[in-house]
């Protein structure tokens, strides 16, 4: 019984250290949850973050509430996402106070602009699904200053 009640301790507490979401850019960076992806623009690197950081204030800070109903279950689910420049990156911070593990917010995408030959490299770092957002601010980098990702659906 003592073993099985460990057990069940320790498989909570490494389940809770999945969960976890990282701090800090670099945090992203270094966890196998995000996903690297890499453009080459056509453009300053200075530009190219220019452009990213603009158009993220613009469409990437917003706060989202989701009602789901069932015949058994009632779920409200609050979540935020706001948006920062630290050096030569763009960071997508996000909170939701249903997560009772990461409270505040905590970096969701990061965006990191490097000067290549004469354009600029953009690597971003996210999770799987986040391809709506990660399409917008490639585009961004390259100068197409496309509509708003959809964000009613988060």
């Amino acid at each position: 019984m003592i073993r099985k009640i460990a057990f069940v301790a320790l498989a909570t507490l490494g389940l809770t250290a999945c969960l976890e979401t990282p701090d800090t850019a670099q945090g992203v960076r270094d966890h196998g949850m995000f996903r690297p992806t890499t453009v080459q623009v056509n453009r300053s690197a200075q530009s190219a973050l220019n452009s990213m950081v603009s158009r993220a204030q613009q469409c990437l800070n917003f706060d989202s509430h989701t009602l789901m109903t069932g015949p058994t279950m009632n779920a409200n689910i609050f979540q935020d996402y706001r948006t920062r420049r630290e050096g030569n990156s763009l960071v997508v911070l996000y909170s939701s106070p249903n997560d009772p593990f990461n409270e505040g917010f905590h970096p969701q995408i990061v965006s990191d602009v490097v000067a290549a030959g004469s354009g600029a490299q953009v690597t971003t770092y996210a999770p799987i699904g986040s391809g709506a957002f990660i399409d917008a601010i490639h585009a961004w980098a390259a100068g197409d200053m496309r509509p708003c990702p959809k964000t009613d659906w988060f």
